[in-house]
């Protein structure tokens, strides 16, 4: 027993002197749009806080847990979702990093009754300004790799898709804070 305490004594305190490396954020969205040739008129709201570890200089483990509700019309769906990554940082200036998050996107929640259960996996590139040691604006941009989902996920506007995604409409932001 004393051997335990004196290894979590340990761990605790190892993670207590590198702090500094984990930081904290995500990305808030919401949207409200009306298709032109129906005038069905939807609402998408999502919660993504983040948490990460940087392992070294380049690579840093992390994941995305929130939620996203999307009503259009009379059809509503929310979506718990699970996003662990590892964050490679390809390119490092002084105050801005280029960087790709490979991961696992993975969702499941309710619409008509029904589960609806989102998943993928791929590449998103990515930038950060540091704007200081404490804090950064990350942006993501695009993905490559794979989107799909179950037939109530996509029914109610879940993508599937296979491939290279680079639009605006692919644009991330987000803001972190650095232990």
């Amino acid at each position: 027993m004393k051997k335990f305490l004196l290894s979590a004594i340990t761990a605790l305190m190892a993670l207590g002197a590198s702090a500094q490396n984990w930081y904290s954020g995500g990305q808030v969205t919401f949207g409200r749009t009306t298709e032109s040739a129906s005038g069905v008129k939807s609402t998408q709201v999502t919660v993504l806080p983040e948490i990460g570890y940087n392992v070294t200089d380049n690579v840093a483990f992390g994941s995305v847990l929130g939620v996203s509700y999307r009503k259009a019309g009379s059809e509503e769906k929310t979506v718990f979702k699970i996003n662990p990554y590892m964050r490679y940082t390809y390119l490092n200036f002084e105050k801005v990093s280029l960087f790709v998050d490979g991961g696992v996107d993975f969702g499941i929640g309710r619409a008509h009754g029904s589960t609806a259960v989102e998943y993928g996996i791929g590449l998103r590139p990515g930038v950060s300004l540091n704007l200081n040691e404490k804090f950064s604006l990350v942006a993501h941009v695009g993905f490559l790799g794979y989107q799909g989902g179950n037939g109530t996920a996509k029914h109610n506007g879940a993508p599937e898709n296979w491939g290279l995604d680079l639009n605006s409409n692919n644009l991330m932001f987000g803001f972190y804070y650095h232990f």
